[in-house]
């Protein structure tokens, strides 16, 4: 059997035998707790971690010289002592807690119908090729793995359902040997695009409110508030154009009850609990966009940011056991980083492209698709080791 990695607080204290310290990792702006910050050292060739709970809590079980404290928001720090409280400094501007109120202005909804109606002219019209950085780091209990791959990517004008790269720089940095190339959160952050997903439903399922503090050189920019009608895991913000009637940013946070319901079919979860006893008892995904406009007028993902944080068990087979090896699977703690820039004007037709399948979390593969994820994890990359004074 396998549970994927989760730190409990009681545990380390049962099992550990190093001198321990219990720790709580906050906001340096708000002072609020920040749930899943990983905090990890390397020394004398062992890497060792821990990842904070809800409540912004971790234990320190093990040695260590300096200790490193990330988020994908938040400035990396490097410490060589602890106190009971360790701040880190966001990188994002921080919005306070606005409520939604039940009763909001009639032209917010009739703005956000009007993107709905007019987002596959502005933002997915246009083949397009734009030179692309992506950088994805997982980290777990005793493991540390981080991708960059830079290039050419080319999103086809076929509905916004057709991504390739031509990969020119692929480095790996991991605890062990390895070769793998993570595209996963890549394909997520593409194919899970806000504005793409932003509909009539999505419009109609949540409450906004405009937050009247927010500033902008441009007079026609406002930023909304949004929470689910239905689910209390479910909140966000936009960054509205008014006058052009688009989309300027998103940052979307939800939790296991609504990435149950998007991102993954009940039946399929069930058919695998069934099988195997998988379940999911945790479920965070955090995701920022920021568009572009491109000299053409069309807009465009500029930077994106993904955190995946996932708690869950099943009975792992050794056919199961053997594909995440081959595809890098099985990280709880996952975070990625995407940015845009424009290529060159021409690009040459005698580069290989490489096509990216939808984004997936849970599916019945066939021998064709495991295929393809194997290779998708097989790209050409240099590698090397995570070394002590990287931490």
């Amino acid at each position: 059997m396998r549970v994927l990695p989760l730190i409990l607080v009681s545990a380390w204290m049962t099992l550990s035998s190093h001198a321990q310290q219990r720790l709580v990792v906050a906001d340096k702006v708000t002072h609020e707790p920040i749930a899943q910050a990983s905090i990890y050292t390397k020394e004398g060739g062992h890497f060792c971690s821990a990842i904070t709970n809800d409540q912004g809590v971790a234990v320190i079980d093990f040695h260590f010289s300096r200790l490193t404290f990330s988020h994908l928001n938040y400035e990396r720090r490097v410490l060589t002592s602890l106190s009971d409280t360790v701040y880190l400094t966001p990188r994002y501007r921080q919005t306070a807690e606005i409520v939604v109120r039940n009763i909001e202005p009639k032209w917010i909804r009739e703005k956000l119908r009007q993107v709905v109606k007019t987002k596959r002219k502005v933002y997915f019209s246009h083949p397009r090729v734009l030179c692309y950085d992506y950088h994805t780091r997982s980290i777990d209990r005793n493991s540390y793995y981080s991708y960059q791959s830079k290039g050419l990517m080319r999103m086809k004008s076929d509905g916004h359902d057709h991504y390739d790269i031509c990969q020119e720089v692929g480095h790996i940095v991991s605890v062990d040997s390895t070769t793998l190339t993570d595209v996963a959160n890549l394909r997520r952050m593409l194919y899970e695009d806000f504005v793409d997903e932003l509909d009539g439903g999505f419009i109609r399922s949540h409450k906004f409110s405009q937050n009247g503090e927010f500033k902008s050189d441009n007079k026609d920019e406002v930023e909304l508030v949004f929470r689910s009608k239905y689910r209390n895991d479910d909140r966000g913000r936009i960054v509205v154009d008014t006058a052009r009637c688009v989309i300027r940013s998103a940052y979307r946070v939800t939790g296991t009850e609504t990435n149950k319901q998007e991102r993954m079919s009940p039946v399929l979860l069930s058919f695998a609990h069934a099988i195997s006893g998988y379940r999911i008892d945790k479920w965070n995904r955090t995701y920022h966009v920021n568009y572009a406009q491109l000299p053409d007028g069309t807009m465009s993902q500029e930077k994106v940011s993904y955190k995946f944080y996932i708690e869950g068990y099943d009975r792992e087979d050794s056919h199961t056991k053997e594909y995440n090896q081959q595809t890098g699977g099985g990280f709880p703690n996952m975070e990625a980083t995407l940015q845009f820039s424009q290529s060159a004007s021409s690009v040459p037709d005698s580069i290989t492209w490489v096509e990216l399948p939808g984004s997936w979390y849970l599916r019945l593969s066939s021998t064709q698709l495991r295929l393809q994820e194997i290779n998708l994890s097989h790209q050409p990359a240099s590698f090397d080791l995570l070394k002590e004074e990287d931490d």
